[in-house]
């Protein structure tokens, strides 16, 4: 079935894109658009129109032209217009959504009959309607998830599933501010958790740590047809969310992906979606991913260690660079394998691995 996405953006989603890329805040703005604060409110969530007097003032300020503004505008009312006339567009959606995986994971009624689906569904992401829900999620994770998908072959409505199982997480974790530096100073500290071999003894560890500076880490299986590895937003409170999927089950992967989503929070700071196999250079991005991944590579593997084993990968150097730096040999062996040094495999007995079981937010040891 071709399924066309049943949401409609906002202008206003776009201003805010802008607003942060220009680093223009909200109230420099509304200023200069020449509105107060409750107006400026309403244009950003879409319940107040674009004027050609308005449009001018957003073409000045934000960039683009008059025309493109009143355009945009138009665009999203009539995709407001085509999602109520649509008899059938809350069966459509309920029918792209992953449900079998939703009630293998329970994060709905196993046993919720056929006519209760929709229902469930909305309950999941909070939603008191399909109107709700496009309101909603034509911003924040929801603009996560579908703004890749012209660059990624990936399952949208899957990943915006996955990406909702922690943001349920998150909103019942009490954060306090968000403190930059006090993360920036964590992360060698939790480099250290990795000699952990169970999820259940360094996760919990790894989210009370970086809750004290005001980072959310949250975790969950990946849905059928998502295949993302991890994930960071802001919450509306502007806490930092950092999500991970444990794909791959692997420890030296996990490891990895964690750094590489903390590498965006502290150099970035703007949404972001890890996706295997897609291409970031398609958005313009490729410049950030390099970095994020170089960031990772150096917490874990710091270059002076590198160095030496890029010479002599073998075990016994390996055990003793992991000791040296604080970190699983399997880290070291992941970071030797990305690094092309070691074939994939030869050392995989030195790798902690997992597997799913009856929870669907953290995995168990696969080989105790």
């Amino acid at each position: 079935m071709s399924f066309e996405p049943n949401w409609a953006s906002p202008p206003g989603a776009t201003i805010e894109r802008l607003m942060a890329t220009r680093e223009i805040d909200a109230e420099e703005l509304a200023d200069g658009l020449g509105l107060e604060r409750p107006d400026f409110s309403l244009l950003l969530s879409g319940n107040a129109r674009i004027t050609p007097t308005l449009a001018s003032a957003l073409a000045e300020h934000l960039g683009s032209t008059s025309r493109f503004w009143l355009a945009r505008d138009k665009t999203y009312l009539s995709d407001l217009a085509r999602l109520s006339a649509a008899a059938d567009t809350t069966a459509n959606w309920a029918k792209a959504m992953p449900v079998a995986s939703m009630k293998r994971f329970g994060w709905i009624d196993r046993g919720v009959k056929r006519e209760s689906v929709q229902d469930a569904l909305l309950s999941f992401f909070g939603c008191a309607s399909l109107h709700d829900w496009n309101s909603r999620y034509s911003r924040g994770i929801g603009a996560v998830a579908f703004r890749r998908s012209l660059a990624f072959d990936v399952d949208e409505m899957a990943t915006l599933v996955w990406l909702r199982a922690g943001e349920r997480q998150a909103i019942e974790i009490d954060l306090p501010t968000f403190n930059p530096k006090g993360f920036v100073d964590l992360l060698p500290r939790l480099r250290k958790l990795s000699v952990f071999k169970k999820p259940s003894i360094f996760l919990p560890r790894l989210v009370e740590a970086c809750r004290t500076v005001g980072v959310a880490i949250t975790t969950a299986r990946a849905p059928d047809g998502c295949r993302a590895s991890g994930a960071t937003w802001k919450l509306a409170s502007g806490n930092p969310i950092i999500h991970l999927s444990f794909r791959h089950r692997a420890e030296d992967h996990f490891w990895f992906t964690f750094f590489h989503e903390a590498g965006h929070v502290v150099m970035h700071g703007d949404s972001h979606l890890d996706v295997e196999g897609g291409d970031s250079s398609l958005h313009g991005s490729l410049k950030e991913e390099t970095e994020a991944n170089l960031f990772a590579q150096d917490y874990l593997l710091p270059r002076e260690v590198r160095k030496a084993l890029m010479v002599r990968p073998h075990p016994r150097a390996i055990l003793s660079a992991a000791k040296a730096v604080g970190v699983s040999p399997g880290i070291i062996i992941g970071q030797l394998e990305r690094a092309k040094v070691l074939p994939p495999g030869r050392l995989t007995k030195m790798k902690h691995r997992y597997r799913w079981d009856d929870n669907p937010y953290m995995p168990e040891l696969a080989n105790p």
